[in-house]
Formats: structure tokens, sequence, C-alpha cells
């Protein structure tokens, strides 16, 4: 963990306002002094969360030396001039908790002990850091050569896919990439319309999130999945004649078990509307739908949307934990499609509890999941995974593990411009993606950001040809088992991946 750098050796008065939470600044680095704006990316260092009592000035720290944060305390008449811009950290006073290998919880013990735990403990954004998962980099493709021979530069490689091949109105997408479910509240106005049209301008379709339907976004993408989580918020029957598809949400891998909660002071006027709350009023989405319990109480939902719609594909979004036990539910269900999110899978706001205990990585979900719909002949249920997935080599060894499609969130949003700072819970995000804040809302060009977007969406399907023309195949469905191998045997025994040494890989 890196040192604060000493923002200035004097406080700064600021007018805070009662009930509204706000990002102190703890590294010293932000150009909003004193709050984030998302400079401590990288430093071991995050953020400070807090919410004031009362309405009025208070002076804030900047030396970040403060005992009290984010208050001064007086610790800056210790820091001199030539110290301004400089990492420091005052040795004076009682030993401070910091994470060591020997007791890398210390600092969270420390926290919980001073704080208490909240609702749900600390809250956190993005998913579980790559590095702590299974890694797709492991898994490496076997191109053709002799035996199968390569496609030729130029051959033709078909992309489509078709969602639901079984319902009256199948959903056709030009490839097997399709925006993830992000919502209108997790995300600004400005990102959801930029991804939706960016989408629609790679012939692809994106999905709505469980914040309501976001009209504007609706209107930029002729091939919209709706879906309904356990709040309903903003539902009506009368939605359905503008969706394509339309899926329950189960579960998400950062925090499947307890619901969701945003908090009245990020609930604007425009999500309120969304929503069907009042301005200022907490969105809270229970742990479980209230009105459906059993898999005859949700195909009785699900007919009665194909019913009103002529037929569109119906699903469910999983999270990755009782894999088999909830696909055979959703079977039951009636499932025409399934979105399956894996462990690294992110959001908005999560309970860190939750997020780095729960859910099964995405490489051996997806194995799982594969494996259990041949067991069942389950092959016309679309399989979409997310999760994790990045770079256009990632989608194509997810397509030979089974996939038949890959639902995109963080590249999604960082081909628009997210830098990955990590602090989507914050309401700072520094691109103007993942806030309600108008000031830094106005940093994102949804004209740009679209077609960074269906560029982006485009020059990754054209590598995923290219890889599918190397392994002998002219079309993206193809890529199967045989095409990839690891020397992973930790890989070889969690997923089934082909062992590229001598032997099964499993002594």
């Amino acid at each position: 963990m890196e040192k604060p750098v000493v923002a200035a050796n004097r406080p700064i008065e600021v007018k805070l306002e009662a009930g509204k939470e706000y990002w102190f600044c703890r590294c010293g680095r932000s150009s909003t002094q004193p709050f984030c704006d998302g400079s401590h990316k990288g430093t071991g260092l995050t953020p400070q969360a807090f919410t004031p009592d009362e309405t009025g000035a208070a002076w804030l720290c900047q030396c970040k030396q403060t005992g009290d944060e984010p208050y001064c305390d007086g610790s800056h008449k210790a820091v001199s001039d030539v110290q301004v811009g400089q990492p420091l950290q005052l040795g004076g006073g009682a030993p401070s908790a910091e994470p060591t290998p020997e007791e890398p919880h210390v600092a969270f013990i420390h926290k919980l002990a001073r704080e208490g735990a909240g609702s749900h403990g600390p809250m956190v954004a993005m998913g579980v850091p790559r590095q702590r998962l299974p890694s797709w980099d492991d898994i490496q493709l076997m191109t053709a050569q002799l035996a199968r021979s390569p496609l030729l530069d130029g051959a033709p490689v078909a992309t489509e896919l078709v969602i639901g091949p079984r319902a009256k109105k199948p959903l056709v997408l030009a490839r097997p990439l399709l925006v993830s479910d992000m919502s209108f509240g997790a995300l600004s106005e400005e990102a959801k319309v930029a991804l939706a049209t960016g989408a629609e301008l790679a012939n692809t379709g994106i999905c709505s999130g469980e914040g309501g339907m976001l009209a504007a976004e609706q209107r930029a993408n002729s091939r919209y999945l709706y879906e309904l989580g356990s709040a309903k918020f903003g539902f009506s029957e009368d939605l359905l004649e503008r969706v394509q598809a339309f899926h329950f949400k189960a579960g998400q891998a950062a925090k499947t078990g307890v619901g969701g909660h945003l908090p009245g002071s990020k609930v604007t006027e425009a999500i309120a509307a969304v929503r069907g709350l009042a301005p200022g009023q907490d969105a809270i989405s229970p742990a479980h739908f209230r009105d459906l319990a059993t898999p005859e109480d949700f195909r009785r939902c699900a007919d009665r949307v194909r019913e009103i719609t002529g037929g569109i594909p119906v699903g469910f979004k999983l999270s990755a934990n009782h894999i088999e036990q909830d696909i055979q539910f959703a079977l039951n269900a009636s499932a025409d499609y399934l979105i399956l999110d894996g462990r690294g899978g992110g959001t908005g706001a999560a309970p860190q509890l939750l997020r780095d205990n729960i859910s099964v990585a995405t490489i051996p979900a997806l194995a799982r999941a594969r494996r259990y719909l041949d067991n069942q002949n389950a092959d016309d249920i679309t399989l979409i995974i997310t999760g994790g997935l990045r770079t256009p080599a990632d989608y194509v060894k997810a397509l030979a593990l089974g996939a038949d499609g890959i639902a995109l969130a963080n590249s999604a949003i960082q081909a628009l411009g997210c830098v990955g700072a990590r602090m989507c819970n914050t309401n700072r995000c520094p691109a103007g993606i993942a806030t309600q804040d108008p000031k830094l809302r106005q940093r994102l060009d949804p004209i740009a950001g679209a077609e960074r977007v269906g560029r982006f969406l485009q020059a990754a399907t054209e590598l995923m040809q290219m890889l599918a023309r190397a392994c002998g195949h002219d079309h993206l469905a193809q890529f199967t088992l045989e095409d990839i191998a690891t020397l992973d045997r930790e890989l070889v025994t969690m997923a089934g991946i082909p062992y590229a040494g001598l032997g099964d890989g499993r002594e």
C-alpha cells in the first residue's frame, strides 16, 4: 500500500448537505479535493464514505494525516510546505492497522470494530479482481494445419446468434456478443443510451438491467432484452410490446441472496420516473420475487409474456451458485435462454462480504452448465455466459467451452470510456459512466461513445473470425473442446479442458 500524498498543509472549508453521501479522498491524488475522483487506482488506498448528520460548513483534511477522517484534527500543523505534493505518513502516535501477508485482514477487523457492519458491511464496486480467478490466459487454442486445414484469409465466417430458437419469435443477433444487464441508476442516462446505440450499430442487443426500462435506451436498440428484477421497478405489461426478449433476474455473481439498495440520494427525478418511485426514495430490491416462487409460478408469468408479445424468448439470469439445480428450475419454468453470471462478474455496488465470498468462477461454471444442459438434451436452450470476460480470445475460449453467446459488461463500458477506477459505488465515476452527478456526466460524449462501442464489437468479432479461420471453422458456433487445451491441471479438473501434456492431467 502506498503512502498518501499531501494535497495541502491546510484544511479546506466545504458546505455539506445532511443525509447526502460523500467520498473523501484518502490518497491525496484527487484533482477535486477533498473529494475522490478515482485517482487512488493502484495505490491500495480507498476513499472514505461519510454522510453528514447536519447541513452546514465543515473543515475537511487535505494533509491526509488526520486521525478523524474526513475532518481536520490539526495534524497539518506538523506538515511543512516542502512536504506538500509528496507521499507522507506521520509516524507519531499509535501504530496504524495496515494489512500484512501474515495478517491480511487486520484493517478490515479494525474497520468493523470502529464503525460496525452497517446494512451489509463495506460496499465495493466491480467484480472480484481478475488475478484472483482461474485465468482464461491459461487456456490455449489448438489451431489447424494438416489433420484439419485452416481456412484462407478472407474466407467467410458466419457469426449470427439465435436466442431462443424454439420460441415463436426468436431473437437473431449479428454476432454472439451483446451488452449485459447494467441498470439505469448504476449507469448514467448518457452511458445507457450510448451503449444501446453502439450495440445497434453492431446489429446486436442490449439488456436493460433490473432498474426498469429507460425509454431513450429502448428506442436506440431494436434487439432489447428486458430484465425483470425482484422489485419489478416500473414494470407494466404495456412495456412488453417494445422488447424482443425477456428474462427474470434470479441473481448476479457479485451479490446474490440479499437483494439490492440504491440510496435515495442517488434516486434522481429521471431514475424515480423509470422505477416508479418518488425522487429521493430509497430503491429496495428484495432478495427474491414476492409473488413468484415455484417453477409453475414463473411458467405462468412467462406464458403471459409470450401471449402478449406473440412468442418472444423468455429466460433467466442466474448467478453461478447451485448451478445444476437452478438450471433445472429454469428448465421446468420453460426457459428459452439462460444468462449465467460467473464469479468475476461485476456490479455498480455490492457488499464486499458477498462479492468476495460467493459464486463459482466463470470457467468451471460454464463447463458445468454446458454439461448439464447436454445431459438434459436441452441443446435448444441458448446459454449466454458473462462474468470477467474481456478480450476476443476470452470470448472464443468461452464458445469452445460451450457458450452460445457472451454478454459483455466491463469490456463494454471500457470501450465506452471506463478507466477501471473501481469506484462505481461512490457516484464519483471520473469517466461520467457510473454516476448521476451532472458535472461528471458531462465528461461522457454519448455520440462518440456509441461509435467506440460499435467499433469495439465489430473489431472483436473480426478477431474472433480470424481465430475461427485458424482453427478451420466457418461459423463461430463450431468451436468445441477440441479447439482448446491447457497445462493447468486445475483447469483440467474443474472444467474438463483437454490436457496439453502427457496423460490426462489429473494425476
